[in-house]
């Protein structure tokens, strides 16, 4: 190395100033941005943009964030971007936990060396709604080093993403960065010589900075010709290793930096050694460091400077003149902040929150807070600290109420700590207590959308509550019901059979929080309860190879479905694996099984989040044995019969007792259309079944057999029958069978049933309820059935109701409005479940015992037996006080038809009646009780010579039959006719007349029967309708003849166009007394022969209407 120096000494080399990467102290603050009070004069909302500025620097620099300005209502992802001039992207970063609006600031994942003196642009994209300055980049603006570049600034581009390019009006979209200066000016000077043969060397400088600063880069001037690896290291003076960095990607020569990626901090006035290894050649200049050398807050001492070791990775400490080696070092200068700018609350304000948020002005570049808070101003009381704070907010919770309390506030420039603000003082609201209502006290609830209330015992109006709630009994987690106006809540959502904890946060309507109620805590819904099966159980035997099973739960819960196992066998069969799932009643129908088996099953309830409940205990029951298949013995209709429905019930008989079996029917249309023996309906459990829909004026003819399960019997005898022509699809007005005539009905629910007075088809079926008068709006629309089930009654209250027909035609009238009332005391008793003998079902003893059971305990119940020969339970005989559920009736009449109704009794109520069950009694050689079969139920006829047909339900000696028919109620002046077959045809019937008629059988002994149910039917008063082909120009009603008439006359009307006609009569106040004729009518001349034997003489009116033409004529009977 002398060798070297005396070389330097020789040439006499100028002495050029140290090239050292000093910071220039612009002010107290260490980081800057281009904009600093400017905020956007107006916003834009007609795309989505990238957005940007073009900015450049005085001095070298590193950016540490990227910024811009939202305005209200932008939403959406966000991504900032710094680009070189040409478009090459540099980084990006995205942005996260955004503010309504304002400025938005995304810190890059590692700073960003910029140069001095080049443009670079930084942009974000845009989604919706931006900021817009128009001309506001038409001078340039400069903040400190950083400043916008001249010419078109402000630049976009219409794809948000891509690099923006395009400008407008030189307009300011307000995109920015965060930068920290790092050198005034890198110095132009150059080694004056390079410099070989010396062997690899460690070369460095030895420096002091005044202030505490931040090791970014090492750096060093790299000759041309010099290779191999670099390593950079900073010294302490005692030759203590701080930190080390490599080089890479260098160029050929020039300055080459390496950045110090940890946290290494200079002193003040400390000297520091920074040196980088030479491989072969290196650059010098001669007494360069003879003097001292400052720049910004760096010097390089004089003398003894230029330090080197012929060891490369040594420290080095040989000092040989004062050359310049050029290492360098890059720091940021750590600046004691300055003390913040208290905001809120501010200073003296009353009436604070007790879980404000203080808020102070943010520092640029600081990299923390720290803030104290104390109950007296020298900070000494209950004092808190907090620390590392990074933004300039922090929310507190936990003051108390009523109180005063002293902030302050610091910044740090790691590690230099600024000094404190000044003190602020404020005092909290008064206490206000709020107290929750309901649920408390871990009550557990019974339905899955609770009711949360709360009250303020002070009063007072516009306060706000937060509503909080958590699983976790410490709330550490908690879902939080915000700035509610109202003190109750319906929470939703809940998870089932878990217990909550809740709270309510009261604050005003400013949003300050004046307390906290305590806590409590409730069970939500939805327990997974354990079952308790109910029938059948006992090693119970049923009669039916389709069994409903039941069950019930000791306890409430809600949105439970159930899972059931059955297996043939004892309870041991039982595996623990479904066999049923998804069950949602508290019944199955278990189809499929075989006669004479033992069955056993348990159930088990599951949550809607999959909890289960244990298995209920396990139950059997048996299968009666079959005793093989018997062929049954088709008994209604049969023998060709006019029926006057589209849906009639088919009936038939076994002729020994055999349980346990099901059937199946086959019906088919035509009397010479052959049986194909594949079932209609199957699964039937009873001795009867309701037909599917036929057609009206069509013959049929049907078959039935049994199945135990395994084996199927023959088919019965074929059996025949007529549907009587009617026309379809016109809306009947039903008549309301129950409840009526103010019924007491008791239950809070009950079934609503009615009949029709006529045939039709394809009806569908509207009812009104309520209390107090009907509006004539329909309640429940679209239902099929001849009644619907309504619940939500409310008890002890009149009830009034009525239904109507609907067809596509439109609806009818309603029918006659009925009335009901509910019991007045809420019913605790459970309704009964009829077991045996149900579903007109052969019993083979006078003395049948009757069985029922309950899906819930019976604990503490009675039942009351009612039994009567009449399906409406007229003159019903009552057994109460029945401690067991099942009794045996004695000395019943052989071959009747019977039915029954249980209800149970707690002390106080009754409950419901069950469903009514029937059966018959085996007749054996006594004469058997007759069944209506057809007209039935009030039904029209469509003519004065009706056929009326019955059956027997179940066989016995039947040697003929008497039919008795009257025009009263009561069945007085009945005329009578006895008949070998079970129909008959009667003559001469008064048209437009109501019409009564029963049946009984007689046996070879001549003994007679029981009379059947009375049932009814109506005759149309059109005695006779002829339609002429002649097709006619125009709707006409002509005048009716003779007119005045006793009782008969002639109506005489055109129609010009197929459509659905009405021909009605009214009295002269303008109401309807009878409907003439109506219906689908071709085109025609008609005529219509009327009786009016039942109308009294007087006025009236008769009016055609239909396909928008209604023609009123008048007519007048004498009598």
């Amino acid at each position: 190395m002398q060798g070297l120096f005396r070389r330097f000494k020789i040439l006499n080399l100028l002495v050029l100033a140290v090239s050292f990467v000093l910071l220039c102290a612009w002010n107290v603050n260490a980081q800057y941005s281009i904009f600093s009070d400017q905020v956007p004069a107006a916003s834009g909302e007609d795309s989505d943009y990238e957005l940007g500025t073009k900015f450049v620097s005085s001095h070298p620099a590193e950016i540490t964030a990227i910024r811009f300005y939202k305005m209200p209502g932008e939403t959406g992802a966000h991504k900032g971007t710094v680009w070189t001039s040409a478009g090459a992207k540099i980084v990006d970063v995205s942005f996260s936990s955004e503010s309504p609006s304002g400025w938005q600031t995304a810190q890059l994942p590692a700073p960003l060396r910029i140069e001095s003196g080049t443009v670079y642009v930084v942009s974000v994209n845009t989604n919706r709604v931006y900021p817009i300055t128009q001309n506001g980049l038409a001078s340039v603006i400069t903040n400190a080093f950083l400043s916008t570049a001249g010419g078109d600034n402000g630049v976009f581009n219409d794809t948000p993403g891509a690099f923006p390019s395009s400008t407008y009006n030189k307009s300011n979209y307000f995109v920015d960065i965060v930068a920290s200066p790092m050198d005034a000016v890198f110095t132009s000077q150059v080694p004056a010589e390079s410099f070989s043969g010396e062997g690899p060397l460690e070369l460095g400088l030895k420096f002091t900075a005044s202030a505490m600063a931040k090791v970014r880069f090492i750096r060093f001037y790299k000759v041309a010709g010099e290779t191999g690896l670099h390593t950079g290291n900073l010294w302490d003076s005692h030759g203590t290793w701080l930190a080390t960095v490599n080089f890479n990607g260098e160029t050929s020569e020039g300055w080459q930096y390496a950045e110090v990626n940890q946290d290494v901090y200079l002193d003040a006035g400390v000297t520091y050694i920074v040196s980088v290894n030479s491989n072969g050649l290196y650059g010098a200049t001669k007494n360069a460091l003879a003097t001292p050398v400052t720049n910004g807050i760096l010097t390089a001492p004089a003398g003894q400077n230029g330090v080197y070791s012929n060891t490369p990775g040594n420290f080095p400490d040989v000092n040989f003149g004062s050359p310049n080696y050029f290492r360098d070092i890059v720091v940021i200068p750590l600046y004691t902040p300055a003390a913040p700018v208290l905001l809120s609350p501010s200073n003296e304000l009353t009436g604070v929150s007790i879980e404000p948020v203080l808020t102070w002005r943010a520092i640029a570049g600081v990299t923390s807070y720290t803030l104290q808070i104390a109950e007296d101003a020298a900070f000494t009381v209950n004092l808190r600290t907090y620390t590392n704070l990074t933004s300039s907010s922090l929310a507190l919770t936990g003051l108390s109420n009523s109180k005063t309390y002293y902030w302050r506030v610091k910044g740090i420039n790691d590690p230099a700590a600024g000094n404190y603000s000044q003190a602020f003082k404020f005092t909290t609201i008064a206490h206000t207590d709020v107290v929750l209502s309901y649920p408390t006290g871990g009550v557990k609830l019974y339905t899955d959308k609770p009711g949360l209330t709360w009250y303020v015992p002070a009063g007072g109006s516009g306060w706000k509550y937060d509503l909080i709630y958590s699983t976790d009994i410490n709330m550490a987690t908690y879902t939080t019901i915000s700035n509610l106006t109202e003190s109750r809540y319906t929470l939703q959502g809940l998870l089932a059979g878990k217990t909550y904890y809740w709270k309510v946060r009261l604050k005003t309507s400013s949003g300050a929080v004046a307390g906290y109620s305590a806590k409590e805590s409730f069970v939500s819904a939805g327990e997974a309860l354990k079952p308790v099966a109910s029938w059948p159980v006992g090693n119970t035997t049923v009669n039916s190879l389709s069994q409903e099973l039941y069950w019930y739960l000791n306890g409430a819960s809600v949105g439970l479905s159930y899972e059931l196992e059955i297996r043939e066998g004892t309870t041991a069969a039982l595996t623990g694996a479904a066999t049923n799932e998804g069950i949602s009643e508290t019944h199955f129908n278990v189809t499929g099984l075989l006669s004479g088996k033992q069955y056993s099953w348990h159930v088990r309830s599951k949550t809607a989040s999959g909890d289960y409940s244990p298995w209920s205990e396990a139950v059997s029951f048996k299968t009666a044995s079959s005793g093989g298949v018997i062929v049954p013995t088709a008994s209604w209709p049969v023998g060709y019969p006019v029926v006057y429905t589209l849906s009639p019930t088919l009936n038939w008989y076994l002729g020994a007792e055999n349980a346990g079996l099901t059937f199946e029917v086959e019906i088919v249309e035509g009397l010479n259309t052959g049986f194909t023996n594949v079932p209609t309906i199957s699964g039937i459990n009873s001795l009867s079944v309701v037909s599917p829909l036929l057609t009206p004026g069509k013959d049929y003819k049907w078959q039935v057999r049994s199945f135990d399960g395994v084996h199927y019997s023959d088919w019965s005898k074929p059996a025949t029958f007529k549907v009587a022509g009617t026309v379809g699809n016109v809306p009947v007005v039903p008549v309301a069978s129950w409840p009526v005539g103010g019924a007491l009905v008791y239950s809070l629910e009950t079934t609503l049933s009615w009949y029709l007075g006529a045939s039709s088809t394809g009806l569908e079926y509207e009812v009104e309820y309520g209390q107090g008068t009907l509006s004539g709006t329909p309640v429940i629309t679209g239902i099929k059935a001849l009644s619907v089930n309504i619940t939500g009654l409310e008890a002890g209250k009149t009830y009034s109701w009525r239904v109507r027909s609907r067809s596509s035609l439109g609806p009818s009238a309603w029918s006659k409005t009925e009335t009901f009332r509910t019991i007045a005391s809420a019913v605790v008793a459970e309704k009964p479940i009829l077991s045996w003998p149900v579903k007109g079902a052969v019993v083979y003893t006078n003395s049948p015992t009757l069985s029922w059971f309950l899906n819930s305990s019976s604990a503490g119940l009675t039942f009351q037996l009612s039994y009567s020969t009449s399906s409406s339970m007229t003159g019903a005989v009552n057994f109460n006080g029945i401690t067991t559920t099942s009794y045996e009736l004695k000395n019943l009449t052989p071959g009747a038809t019977y039915y029954w109704q249980v209800r149970s009794f707690d002390g106080m109520v009754y409950s419901a009646p069950s469903e009514t069950g029937s059966f018959v009694v085996f007749a054996g050689n006594a004469a058997v009780v007759p069944l209506a079969g057809s007209p039935i139920g009030g039904v029209l006829v469509g003519d004065i010579q009706p056929v009326l047909s019955w059956f027997t339900p179940v066989s016995g000696d039947v040697q003929s039959y008497i039919v008795e028919y009257s025009k009263k109620p009561d069945m007085s002046d009945p005329l009578s006719l006895e008949v070998k077959s079970n129909s008959v045809r009667l003559e001469k019937l008064k048209s437009g007349s109501p019409y009564y008629w029963r049946v009984l059988s007689l046996n070879s002994r001549g003994e007679r029967s029981a009379f059947s149910e009375t049932e009814t039917f109506s005759t149309s008063s059109v005695t006779k309708v002829d339609k002429e082909e002649a097709l006619p120009l125009k709707f006409s009603l002509e005048q009716n003849f003779p007119n005045p008439f006793n009782p008969s006359t002639k109506i005489e009307f055109s129609i010009a166009k197929d459509g659905y006609y009405s021909l009605e009569l009214y009295n002269i106040l303008g109401q309807k007394v009878y409907s003439i004729m109506q219906g689908n009518m071709k085109a025609g001349n008609y005529k219509v022969d009327f009786n009016g034997r039942d109308l009294v003489t007087g006025i009236y009116l008769y009016r055609l209407t239909g396909n928008g033409i209604s023609i009123v004529k008048k007519m007048m009977l004498v009598k």
